[in-house]
């Protein structure tokens, strides 16, 4: 039973013949860890400047309406919104004989403009929690900036899938094909990218036999050398899958360097 050795310098040397997917997989990718991991840490240090309180639309629905005395007005000077900063208000209530000190972040330039501390101000409270009535709370959001995270990734990752299948099918046949002769019908050269050699390689198209069916092949190569050895009409080495349906050239440099058997 045939199970040729293969190495992850094979699986590179395979993948940067490749260089739109590979490049794809590789931006989408990173583009986005680079965007996800420091927009984490910016959320974390905004979420940090000011509260916020869970539970909002159960405290609203569930919770006791009770009077609070404002304390302080205290603004975000961290996040500015077209020109205005969010506010904290800092507030005591009596609950139960005990006073209890609270803060809400809120973003109301307008209706912040009317309040002053020591204002007896509405707010709805369930076991401790509390919220100002009359205004929303105001949470820090880069949503839109997960979503431009999420979207590279998903994009880098269908790349990365479809460059992994082209791969796998071939490291497939270099472990397990059959080693037959083709004859090549044409040679495409395919450039790479302009200022560098990265990516150069060729398709190589040719014809095989299985029981007694011509199929044609074709095979991505980085092997310049065989274009000075054979031409339209030499026969070339192939792997075949069992089924006949797949195949590939044999990689010559990949076998010696492996200490391949040729069968």
């Amino acid at each position: 039973m045939r199970n040729r050795k293969t190495n992850l310098k094979t699986i590179w040397q395979r993948a940067k013949i490749r260089p739109i997917l590979l490049l794809s997989a590789f931006q989408g990718i990173t583009f986005s860890l680079l965007l996800f991991l420091p927009l984490t840490l910016m959320m974390n240090s905004f979420k940090s400047s000011f509260p916020y309180v869970e539970n909002v639309e159960k405290i609203e629905s569930s919770g006791t309406n009770e009077s609070a005395v404002l304390t302080e007005i205290e603004p975000i000077e961290n996040v500015t919104i077209n020109g205005n900063n969010p506010t904290i208000l800092t507030y005591k209530f009596d609950l139960n004989g005990q006073i209890i000190h609270s803060r809400f972040s809120v973003f109301d330039p307008i209706k912040i403009k009317n309040l002053k501390i020591g204002d007896v101000i509405p707010i709805k409270q369930l076991n401790g929690n509390s919220i100002v009535l009359g205004f929303e709370q105001y949470s820090f959001s880069m949503d839109f900036m997960k979503y431009i995270a999420g979207a590279a990734m998903l994009v880098g990752l269908v790349f990365f899938c479809l460059l992994f299948l082209r791969i796998k099918k071939e490291i497939d046949l270099y472990k397990m094909g059959k080693l037959k002769e083709g004859k090549i019908i044409s040679i495409n050269q395919n450039k790479g990218f302009t200022f560098s050699k990265f990516g150069s390689s060729m398709d190589v198209y040719y014809e095989y036999d299985v029981n007694g069916t011509k199929e044609i092949g074709k095979s991505r190569t980085n092997n310049f050398a065989l274009t000075n050895n054979k031409t339209i009409g030499d026969t070339v080495r192939i792997l075949v899958s069992e089924d006949g349906k797949n195949s590939c050239l044999y990689p010559e440099l990949i076998a010696k360097m492996n200490h391949w058997k040729e069968n």
